[in-house]
């Protein structure tokens, strides 16, 4: 038997799944120990603060556990005390494998059941652990306060993560901008409007814009709740004439990213710079700024 256990909880025991089938288990083995390196043996229990630290892996026999090399146990750090890299897209099959429940009784006693939702919340808090939350914040641009009040929205930046787009070939191939601003892999190449049901007819900045809000994104400024989690800030350009289109998300640290078609993903304009502005990079045929938008975690789960 092999039991993964979330280091999560304060005040109730951490949750825990038990792989009792012993090819299911080694199957999860052969599949998370291939990136072994990113699992530690640490001398004493890890140390962080609230919210997901990491998981600890354990086998209940000495052959599984020599197999493997699992030794006594294992612990793989993820959300925001994991070192970046792939320790999160490990960390996300491990969540999603796992049948979670409460901790065992004769450990913790009797205590309430895991939420169906405990998975969710995981991927909630592994999704969470490179970003940050920050205001957006209109000031008044003329005019009485009273006429033109401030405007403050709460949005999310992502830390800057190229390589889960570049590093296999068909991803790279299957997902373009709109995937990239959205910060959500279809392998679809997902044209605004096409999830609602109303794609765009023209590439205009009236119709992306139409078929972007049709699938969830809001203007700039017009805010999202906290449900809505993650509300990424993005641009939308175009080519005049009704040549092509091509988005813009805003990184946690402070550039921008983009991902132009089927290329790798990247942060630097068609000079080579970083790009702190999309309004004034260099945008090549991209002459068009059509403007700012919030993406919504609502709208990038619709996009195809």
């Amino acid at each position: 038997m092999l039991r993964i256990t979330a280091d999560v909880f304060s005040g109730r025991p951490d949750p825990v799944a038990d792989l009792t089938d012993e090819a299911r288990a080694r199957a999860a083995l052969r599949e998370l120990t291939r990136d072994r390196e990113l699992f530690t043996v640490p001398a004493e229990a890890p140390t962080g603060g609230l919210g997901l630290r990491g998981f600890w892996l354990e086998a209940f026999d000495d052959e599984l556990a020599r197999d493997f090399g699992l030794g006594s146990r294992l612990y793989l750090p993820a959300g925001a005390h994991a070192p970046a890299g792939r320790t999160a897209e490990v960390a996300e099959r491990l969540i999603t494998l796992a049948p979670w429940r409460a901790a065992p009784e004769g450990f913790a006693g009797q205590t309430p059941p895991v939420e169906e939702s405990f998975r969710d919340f995981l991927l909630g808090q592994l999704a969470g652990g490179g970003r940050v939350s920050a205001a957006d914040r209109a000031e008044p641009a003329g005019g009485t306060a009273a006429e033109q009040p401030e405007v403050t929205c709460q949005i999310e930046f992502g830390a800057f993560n190229p390589g889960f787009w570049n590093d296999d070939a068909n991803v790279r191939a299957h997902n373009n901008c709109y995937n990239y601003a959205s910060n959500w892999r279809t392998n679809t190449f997902a044209q605004p409007g096409r999830g609602c049901g109303h794609m765009y007819t023209g590439i205009t900045c009236e119709e992306m814009t139409r078929a972007s809000l049709c699938d969830g994104m809001h203007h700039r400024f017009d805010c999202f709740p906290d449900t809505e989690k993650p509300r990424y800030l993005t641009a939308l350009v175009i080519i005049p004439g009704g040549g092509d289109f091509h988005w813009y998300r805003k990184q946690k640290e402070g550039f921008w990213g983009h991902k132009p078609g089927s290329t790798p993903a990247r942060n630097v304009d068609n000079s080579g710079h970083v790009i702190f502005n999309p309004e004034t990079a260099d945008r090549g045929p991209y002459t068009i700024f059509c403007g700012y938008f919030y993406g919504c975690d609502s709208q990038r789960r619709r996009i195809r």
